[in-house]
């Protein structure tokens, strides 16, 4: 009876070290895979962070170099239209990869980023598009002789207005250009890298010469 007593009190310890060796080895297992979570989120994070600091970078210079072009022959000729549809290009890449902008998990520098490449792709198609509409009144106007006064006088108002317009758009978007390094900079800390933007006005390459005398 007694050893029956002490086979028993060694079986339920037995019992109970298997038991707490099961719920110290699934809350191991647990905490590490908490851990392992938390390393995954900051690294698909700061995956973001670079990869839309790097675009935002790689806009701002091609921008920089639109800006550029325009002080060489014709403002807005094949050249500098180019470099506006290379840009809008570069956007797009971001539009492809918008949900990734749900890693960065402050949400306040999300709506940041997303805000800047709304209100810089916009003047960018309004540019493009108006130029390409400018030239082709203007074409119009040089073709046909057939049109009245006052057709061409309409048609003249109208290039005006657009011309107006154009400028507009080119300083809005000059200054949404400008916020691009403030927004690198909060992603920084975040990508756990510096963005370079000081090219200085040597790097900049010249554009080729206007070939065209379109406005």
């Amino acid at each position: 009876m007694r050893q029956s007593v002490f086979d028993f009190v060694g079986s339920l310890n037995t019992l109970i070290a298997v038991f707490i060796g099961a719920i110290l080895a699934t809350g191991g297992a647990l905490i590490a895979e908490i851990i392992q979570e938390r390393i995954n989120i900051k690294r698909r994070e700061q995956d973001a962070a670079r990869f839309f600091g790097d675009i935002l970078n790689s806009i701002d210079q091609i921008l920089a170099f639109a800006f550029r072009s325009q002080a060489f022959g014709d403002r807005w000729g094949n050249v500098t239209i180019r470099l506006f549809k290379t840009a809008l290009k570069e956007a797009a890449v971001y539009e492809r990869n918008r949900e990734r902008l749900f890693d960065i998990r402050d949400m306040a520098l999300r709506n940041r980023i997303h805000t800047h490449f709304l209100t810089e792709t916009f003047p960018i198609e309004a540019l493009i598009e108006n130029t390409q509409e400018i030239t082709a009144l203007q074409k119009s106007l040089d073709d046909d002789t057939r049109q009245s006064k006052k057709q061409t006088a309409l048609i003249q108002t109208h290039i005006d207005d657009m011309i107006k317009a154009r400028e507009i758009g080119l300083e809005a978007l000059a200054r949404e250009h400008a916020r691009t390094r403030d927004i690198c900079t909060a992603l920084e800390p975040i990508a756990k890298t510096k963005f370079e933007f000081d090219l200085g006005e040597d790097a900049l390459p010249l554009p080729f010469p206007a070939t065209n005398t379109d406005p």
